[in-house]
């Protein structure tokens, strides 16, 4: 499946785990640090007080922490990868793809280390005298020297936790296999040459002296790059299995180095730079919290028992409350991971007890759960911003209507069903439909909060009162109050929702910069003005371009996750999409239901397996996917509704411009 690893985190068995445990930590509360000031800039810019601090101290604590989440997310385990292929060899020969990816990663990360050490040598020392790089602002503050010295020392973390995890793979090895060998070859050979043999006045690229040897000038043409990429990219993600974000991150490495030249490398620490200093960031750590804290407070199981008892004797009515739940709770996070297992925690049961046909009820609780990447605030629709540089805000907009429309259309769904056939959804029990008026309203006091945190967070960005990074921060100090008031919040939970937040974040840049290393790379090479002319020079109508990027999107979402398909595809779809005319804000809503669709279908569809970890044995994966294709065909009805009516999506953005 495509996710992160599944397996339980593993315990600390060196020094090594234990230092990048605490490590990880101590700087997850740079992420409180941020809610604390934020919300405090936020106070200060209603009363007209603005601060000239709070931009630098936010920007350079969540860069700080983001750069050394990756060495926690490798410690446990939970960086993403592609294990369809995998899962299926035998013991000896995981052990040994696993041996042989670490030495691609550590490849990887030895360039990172030797170019961010560059980078941190230039932020400190000016002309040999010790000076810090200070940012731009009035404040003067050395945000740029903090910044790239962190990410040398949190590459560094990642070498040695790397090394670690190494070493516990060739223990349960044992007698070490050539091809294992072979790779520890290589990689001693890069490291060799990146740092002895590298000349003082610039590098050359490989290919040169292989031309040589070749008795005459080889430059392979931009194609046949484009298709050793594409075969690196199949072995090293899906036959090794390797992360994705260390697998690409790899791949950028090798063709830089042997297609362009070792200097050209310094672009992955310059983008990477660019990328974790930037104030927009502060929303993913903070969608996150929110969903952490949501999930740990128990203030979502609240919200749907207290719907849950208004559906009446309505046939479907448990299905249709159910939907209502997940809409808000969509609305609350953008996460759907954790409301699939919570749907599947509490809900599922619920109806399947009711006597609710399995698959109707199933169907239900994945297509519900998804509905965090479409209703705002998205964390897909904020990584999609930030990739395509187009507002944040006007995407929640445009894509408000769409999502609340595909939750409509999940409703008529089962009534339609439930109407025609009403043993599919048989009605609530007494014990639920004969509860007092009075007491159904006073069940409603669990549904205030929820409201007043969706409120408080849409209403704050689109009323511009704040931007879509000062909104997270507030909906997290929102969740809280919840918490709070439930009498769940202490310091133990809210460690754990920061630790988890950590390590995902972590999970999730590191991602993000392999596929930027990469990406970056092939433009460097030609490709993406290459696929760009492909693309743009299809013999199609506009519409039928983009009917062709839906299909590849499609296809690609029953293979991949959302965060890798964004990033390998949006550099060459999002320029095609302007050349061609069209509006990236509506194409972001498409990308998006697409995305949706992909986390119901097999044969990885997400949904299933975050379901399948909490159902009994009796419901198999198997079954669960055959729940899902109805829902993936009014999924696809949707999709097509944007797709030949843009105002749907549109129509709100233009309206409060």
């Amino acid at each position: 499946m495509t996710d992160a690893t599944q397996s339980a985190i593993p315990a600390p068995t060196n020094a090594i785990d234990r230092t990048v445990i605490t490590i990880g930590k101590a700087l997850s509360f740079c992420y409180a640090l941020s809610i604390i000031v934020t919300i405090y800039d936020v106070g200060n810019d209603m009363v007209g007080s603005p601060t000239i601090w709070v931009y630098d101290v936010v920007t350079t604590a969540i860069a700080v922490a983001f750069v050394f989440g990756g060495s926690w997310a490798l410690q446990r385990r939970e960086h993403i990868q592609i294990t369809a292929l995998f899962d299926r060899y035998p013991p000896r020969t995981k052990l040994i793809c696993d041996a042989i990816g670490y030495a691609g990663t550590l490849v990887y990360f030895f360039v990172f280390a030797w170019f961010s050490f560059r980078l941190a040598r230039d932020a400190t020392f000016q002309d040999g005298v010790f000076q810090l790089e200070v940012g731009g602002s009035a404040w003067g503050q050395p945000t740029p020297a903090i910044v790239k010295i962190s990410m040398f020392l949190g590459t560094l973390l990642i070498v040695l936790q790397g090394l670690s995890n190494l070493r516990n793979v060739l223990r349960d090895l044992g007698r070490i296999p050539l091809a294992v060998w072979a790779a520890f070859a290589a990689a001693g050979l890069t490291a060799l040459y990146l740092t002895v043999m590298l000349p003082s006045d610039g590098a050359y690229g490989w290919f040169q002296p292989l031309s040589w040897l070749a008795g005459g000038d080889f430059s392979p043409s931009i194609q046949t790059i484009s298709l050793l990429m594409l075969a690196s990219f199949v072995v090293c993600i899906i036959v090794l299995g390797m992360p994705i974000g260390f697998a690409t991150g790899l791949i950028a490495v090798i063709f830089c180095i042997v297609f362009r030249d070792v200097d050209a490398l310094s672009i992955i620490t310059f983008r990477t730079y660019g990328f974790v200093n930037s104030y927009a960031l502060l929303s993913v750590p903070m969608f996150l919290l929110m969903a952490a804290v949501m999930d740990k407070s128990g203030v979502a199981h609240d919200l749907y028992d207290a719907l849950k008892i208004w559906a009446g004797r309505l046939p479907g009515g448990v299905a249709v409350m159910t939907l209502v739940a997940a809409a808000i709770m969509a609305a609350m996070t953008g996460i759907i991971g954790g409301e699939i297992i919570l749907l599947g925690l509490v809900a599922l049961p619920q109806m399947l007890r009711l006597g609710y046909d399995s698959k109707l009820a199933i169907g239900v609780v994945c297509a519900g759960g998804s509905l965090g990447v479409m209703i705002p605030p998205s964390l897909v629709l904020v990584f999609y911003g930030l990739t395509t540089s187009t507002s944040i805000g006007d995407l929640f907009l445009a894509s408000t209507i769409p999502g609340l429309m595909l939750a409509g259309i999940y409703m008529i769904y089962v009534l339609i069903r439930c109407w025609i056939d009403p043993s599919l959804g048989p009605p609530a029990s007494r014990e639920i439909t004969d509860i007092p008026l009075l007491r159904k309203f006073a069940a409603l006091k669990n549904v205030i909060l929820p409201l007043f945190i969706i409120a408080s967070v849409l209403g704050s960005i689109y009323g511009g009162l704040a931007s879509v990074s000062e909104a997270a921060a507030l909906g997290v100090a929102g969740v809280m109050v919840s918490a709070w008031i439930r009498g769940t919040l202490n310091w133990a939970m809210f460690c754990d929702s920061v630790f988890t937040t950590m390590s995902t974040c972590g999970l999730l840049i590191w991602l993000t910069i392999g596929a930027n290393a990469m990406v970056g790379v092939y433009n460097l090479l030609g490709g993406i003005t290459y696929l760009k002319s492909v693309m743009t020079g299809l013999p199609l109508d506009p519409i039928g371009v983009i009917l062709v990027m839906m299909a590849i999107l499609l296809m690609l979402g029953c293979f991949m996750d959302w965060f890798s398909i964004m990033l390998l595809t949006m550099p060459i779809f999002g320029p095609t999409v302007q050349a061609l005319g069209y509006d990236l804000i509506w194409f972001g809503v498409l990308f998006n239901m697409n995305m949706q669709v992909g986390y119901l279908s097999p044969p990885f569809g997400q949904a299933a397996f975050y379901l399948k970890s909490v159902t009994p044995p009796e419901i198999s994966l198997d079954h669960i996917f055959k729940s899902l294709f109805p829902f993936i065909g009014l999924q696809v009805i949707g999709l097509t509704i944007v797709l030949f009516f843009p105002n749907v999506a549109l129509w709100l953005p233009n309206l409060l411009k």
